[in-house]
This record gives C-alpha cells, structure tokens and sequence, in this order.
C-alpha cells in the first residue's frame, strides 16, 4: 500500500511540474514599433543602418530599464557599450553609405558618445542627478538623429 501512495504522490507531483512548464509565463517582450525606412536612402543603405540600429535598439532599451530602477551596475554596462559600439565614420571619395549621411549624423554620433560617458560616469559615482541629465541628453541625441534619418537634413 505504501508503494501505491508513493507512486500516485510522485506521478501526481511531475503532473503538476509537467503543467507549470507548459502554462509558464513567456520573459519575452513583444518587438516594439519600428522606425519608418526613408524612400531616398537606397535599400543596400537602408540595410547596414538597420543591422547596426537594431544592435543599439537593444542596448538602448536595457539601459532604459536600468536607469529606471537605479541599478548602477547595469546602466554602466549598458552605456558603455553604446559608448564602445563602432562609428561609422565620415565620408570619404567614393565612400557610398557614409557619403549619404548629412554631417549633421556625424556630430550627433559624437554627441551620443559623450553623453554615454557622462552616464558611465554618473553610474560609476552612483548620482542619480547627473545620470537624469545624462540620459535624458542621450535620448535627445538619439531623437535628434531618428529625425535626421526619416526627414534628411533640412
């Protein structure tokens, strides 16, 4: 009798794991919106921009989520890749993607890159008041930049 119960309490206990792992809550988050394409960059163009803003759509996001709740640690990991992350430099002769860049695109790299810093720094000394200027600078710079892509250079 005592093998009967072990057994049903066993089977009914991997039941109830079995059902846990199916009905569990995904930790996935829904892709958000997408920034529109612009019609006058050509589309090889439009594509090596869109791998490397993907890359830092994701950085961004975890530093977003970081800077929110104070965790120091991650808001400097975060913004420290987006400083590290490689600039497209300006325009050479015959340089086709970056030759369709405004120079405008290049000044607010470097201001992107600055004010990750700021935040790198702001994290490191753990003051919040200088990391919400910071980011917020850095969000302006992205903004700005988001702008210049879907309007071009006015």
């Amino acid at each position: 009798m005592k093998h009967h119960v072990v057994i049903a309490s066993s089977t009914l206990v991997a039941g109830a794991i079995a059902v846990a792992l199916i009905l569990r809550p995904t930790h996935s988050i829904a892709p958000g919106p997408e920034l529109a394409a612009p019609e006058r960059i050509p589309p090889a163009a439009r594509a090596v921009i869109r791998s490397k803003m993907h890359r830092h759509a994701g950085q961004l996001s975890a530093l977003v989520t970081s800077v929110i709740v104070l965790d120091y640690d991650a808001v400097a990991r975060s913004a420290g890749e987006i400083f590290d992350e490689p600039e497209l430099s300006r325009p050479v002769t015959g340089d086709e993607l970056n030759g369709l860049l405004p120079e405008r695109f290049f000044v607010l790299q470097n201001d992107l890159r600055a004010q990750a810093r700021l935040v790198v720094g702001a994290a490191a000394r753990r003051d919040s008041v200088t990391l919400t200027s910071a980011f917020g600078e850095l969000t302006r710079s992205c903004i700005a930049c988001h702008q210049l892509y879907l309007k071009g250079a006015d």
